[in-house]
């Protein structure tokens, strides 16, 4: 049986341009890919999102990545205690993307990443209030596998009928689980 490769040592920092490289990172998805290395930067700038790198030690090549950005959802869709709140819209914590570069994939980067949001996305809810996060899981290859993957960490679908693949964790669930 062949050993284990382990997980090179990483940190997640907030993106900044001169220190993240980002020419090599592919994760298999191409839209996301594009997004990291064509979009993101425009986004952070106009306020739409803010993200989170993840690199080995020394290294400035990232491995792995994910942005927030806030959000409502209509209440319709969520758990009876959004409901019973009687507003339309629900304020939620959206988690846009989370991306790991292929050759790293596998060796749990993806759960440090999302438990990191989960972190962070605590301390934003005690400043403005959100009642949750949300993420699209991405369709296509390996839709399963990252279904699975969010169920794991505890996201349920959302229940929206314009987006099947939108699931959330509230944030009580969230707090309870890393307190």
């Amino acid at each position: 049986m062949p050993a284990e490769r382990a997980a090179p040592t990483f940190t997640i920092a907030r993106f900044d341009k001169a220190l993240h490289d980002r020419s090599g990172f592919s994760c298999g998805f191409a839209p996301i890919d594009n997004f990291l290395k064509s979009s993101l930067s425009d986004q952070i700038k106009d306020g739409m999102v803010t993200a989170w790198m993840a690199t080995a030690e020394g290294n400035p090549a990232v491995l792995g990545f994910y942005t927030l950005g806030a959000m409502a959802v209509r209440a319709a869709f969520g758990p009876r205690a959004w409901q019973r709140a009687r507003i339309p819209d629900v304020p939620v914590i959206y988690i846009r993307a989370v991306a790991v570069r292929e050759d790293v994939q596998g060796k749990r980067l993806g759960t440090a990443l999302v438990v990191d949001a989960m972190r962070r996305c605590i301390g934003i809810a005690e400043q403005m209030g959100a009642a949750a996060m949300i993420v699209d899981v991405l369709d296509g290859t390996h839709f399963e596998r990252r279904w699975k993957f969010y169920a794991e960490l505890g996201f349920r679908a959302l229940g929206d009928p314009d987006n099947p693949r939108r699931v959330f964790i509230p944030m009580a669930d969230v707090r309870a689980t890393l307190g």
